[in-house]
């Protein structure tokens, strides 16, 4: 039977990684060297990779670099940041009529970006924060 940790735990642990590995490919390779830090005492502790993520972009532990594919725009506009949740901005340009379009969006938090293609993110490189 296996444990959720507490969010101070994981972070900890996010924090330890990091200062160890300063670089990480993926969050599948993030999240087996956090389990790995909690379980160091013989704990069974299991961590999401969403929760993992949302952690380490939310406390500032790490900067994530996102890699995405691009699909087909979907009929209902994206609201949310697919990578930390945050809420999007629309980038706006101005029309040579005097109206504005919407070119895509960004987020104020992460990297995330997309234009009129939607991009659906794929990997999540973290790299240490400096600071």
């Amino acid at each position: 039977m296996y444990r959720i940790p507490k969010s101070d735990q994981v972070i900890i642990a996010i924090r330890d990684v990091m200062a160890r590995y300063k670089v990480v490919n993926s969050q599948k390779k993030l999240k087996e060297l956090v389990e790995r830090e909690l379980n160091q005492n013989n704990e069974n502790f299991k961590v999401g990779g969403t929760r993992m993520r949302l952690l380490a972009i939310n406390t500032g532990i790490a900067q994530v670099e996102v890699h995405c594919k691009e699909t087909e725009q979907e009929k209902e506009p994206l609201s949310n940041c697919p990578v930390c949740g945050s809420k999007l901005k629309k980038s706006k340009n101005q029309t040579v009529f005097g109206g504005t379009v919407t070119l895509g969006h960004t987020c104020p938090t992460c990297t995330y970006w997309t234009g009129m293609k939607r991009r659906v993110p794929t990997r999540y490189v973290f790299n240490i924060k400096r600071r």
